[in-house]
This record gives C-alpha cells, structure tokens and sequence, in this order.
C-alpha cells in the first residue's frame, strides 16, 4: 500500500471550506491555524481551529471508508498545526 498522507484524503488547509463564513465556499486562511476540535459523526469529520490568519474555522469532510476516517481522525489532533496534521502520514 502507498504511504498516504492527511492531505491525500482531505486535501491541504488552504482548500478546506469554512463553513462559519456566509458563503462557506472559499477557503479561510489558515497560516497559524491550531486544531481546536475535531468532531465524528457518521462519515462526517468536521475540524475546528483558532488562531489562523483568517480567524476561527469549521471545516466538514465526508470519508466513507471508516478504517481511513478513524486514521485521519488520529492525525487531526487538537493542539496541533493544521499543515502538520495536513503532512502526517497515515
């Protein structure tokens, strides 16, 4: 199996929607960005952070394969930067 990293399955932080902003299309700048939160329900993984150039996020993630999402779901640690979970390999 190929190593896989965080961004393979979510894609990296600047692609991510925040869905706190109206339009919740664009994506939220996230230098700086710790994880706060990282919530699990059903397929959905949705990721909280603080402290990014562009303010506090809400990020959702839809991943069907449930041994990938609790393998994600490890990585996104609270307390830690969102590109370093973004490169974690898993």
């Amino acid at each position: 199996m190929d190593t896989k990293r965080v961004s393979d399955v979510i894609g990296l932080p600047e692609t991510w929607r925040n869905h706190l902003q109206a339009s919740g299309d664009d994506p939220s700048d996230l230098r700086g960005a710790i994880i706060s939160e990282v919530i699990v329900a059903g397929n959905e993984v949705a990721v909280c952070t603080t402290g990014g150039a562009g303010g506090a996020t809400f990020s959702v993630f839809t991943i069907a394969d449930e041994e990938l999402r609790n393998r994600v779901v490890r990585a996104l640690r609270p307390g830690l930067n969102v590109y370093r979970a973004a490169a974690d390999e898993i």
